[in-house]
């Protein structure tokens, strides 16, 4: 039996703050990460302060989240979170100067999903893209002694695919790196065994799906894509291949939005999408089951790390065209508070909503019933929250 205690390499005696915010993240936080990554983490924190800052600031984050009502930060709590937040970025910088690159990287991890769930997602893609850059220029140099490097991998494989999925090729636009053509669209992440892609998982299987059409929409926009086109129908065979997973229910559905996905080109007809009533239907249901079966009474917010239901509903809302699949859809993403890193439940319902409203309504616009929203790019902002536009 492993048995975890607050760090004490500062100081003989924590503060009540910092002792309740680093039991919630012990008890409850931890279980939104993979065991090989939190029980590391956690071990790592008894000699590296900055990790512990993060873990204590993260923790009293995730307590105001989950049960309270202070978006802005006021509370005594709240102020607590932001201040070891910045004493945690200032001791990792200090750090990263004597090459501890590996703690920057666990960092830029934790760094990313404390920006998510206090709504400061172009924070997030920043500490985001900043870990892909190191693990793509010195993965192999790395020493990695605080996280195993497959695990790393694996956890930023999960964090490309949500950049790639709800970003695309407006990336640089978010990252206000325009003039930068090309060079902040993400690379492929090719640090597997013998440097394939990582498909042990449904992540890498995804990733594969999703830079394949990042690739197609920038030849489209005259861009070069970020490497080689892949071999034609590799990825239909991983995602044939690709067996497994924690929960039934949402493996089920990503198992389904990644063959979808494949079946669809990218260059294809909207009217496509019509063809998989009978899957978007199958999603709907998979998701109310898993709600019916998660959903906890005592908690206002939920905050993942993994795979959840936001984008599957959100892809739903957008691409399907019967009118009730879509409004049952739309209803469960407004009716659930869901952070999932950077999908919000809330965020992606108005925008489902939105595109529905023109596609389905003569008041818009009065020859828009009929047609059909092509492409739905997103831009985020710290000050101004997301932008969305429709093509």
């Amino acid at each position: 039996m492993v048995v975890y205690r607050a760090p004490e390499s500062r100081s003989p005696l924590l503060t009540s703050d910092e002792r309740q915010s680093f039991d919630f993240f012990l008890h409850e936080t931890r279980y939104r990460f993979p065991e090989d990554f939190s029980d590391p983490v956690l071990r790592a924190t008894h000699s590296e302060e900055g990790l512990a800052r993060a873990i204590m600031s993260f923790g009293a984050l995730q307590q105001i989240y989950k049960y309270g009502d202070d978006p802005f930060l006021l509370s005594p709590l709240g102020q607590f979170a932001m201040r070891e937040y910045g004493r945690a970025l200032e001791e990792v910088r200090a750090r990263l100067g004597n090459g501890g690159k590996d703690l920057s990287l666990v960092c830029c991890l934790l760094f990313a999903c404390f920006e998510c769930m206090r709504g400061c997602r172009r924070a997030a893609v920043v500490h985001i893209k900043s870990g892909l850059d190191i693990l793509l220029q010195c993965g192999e140099e790395l020493a990695w002694d605080v996280v195993s490097r497959d695990t790393m991998v694996s956890l930023f494989i999960r964090l490309d695919n949500q950049l790639v999925g709800l970003l695309g090729t407006s990336l640089s636009r978010t990252l206000k790196r325009d003039g930068e053509r090309g060079s902040s669209i993400l690379e492929r992440v090719t640090l597997g065994p013998n440097g394939e892609y990582v498909v042990h998982s449904l992540h890498g299987v995804l990733n594969s799906i999703f830079h394949d059409r990042l690739d197609m929409a920038l030849i489209m926009e005259g861009r070069p894509p970020s490497v080689l086109p892949v071999d034609q129908g590799r990825t239909s065979r991983y995602l044939k291949d690709w067996h497994g997973g924690e929960d039934p229910d949402i493996m089920r559905i990503w198992y389904i939005i990644g063959k979808m996905y494949v079946a669809v080109p990218q260059d294809g007809s909207e009217d496509v999408w019509d063809e998989f009533r009978t899957e978007f239907e199958t999603i709907v249901s998979l998701v109310e089951s898993y709600l019916l079966r998660t959903r906890q009474l005592s908690q206002k917010r939920t905050f993942s790390f993994d795979l959840g239901i936001v984008s599957p509903l959100y892809i739903v809302g957008v691409r399907c065209r019967d009118m009730s699949i879509r409004r049952r859809a739309i209803w469960l993403l407004e009716s659930s508070e869901r952070r999932e890193i950077l999908w919000d439940a809330t965020l992606a319902a108005m925008a489902a909503r939105r595109v529905m409203e023109f596609e389905e309504s003569r008041d818009i616009w009065s020859k828009s019933l009929g047609r059909r929203v092509r492409n739905v790019t997103a831009v985020l902002d710290d000050d101004n929250g997301v932008s969305i536009e429709f093509k």
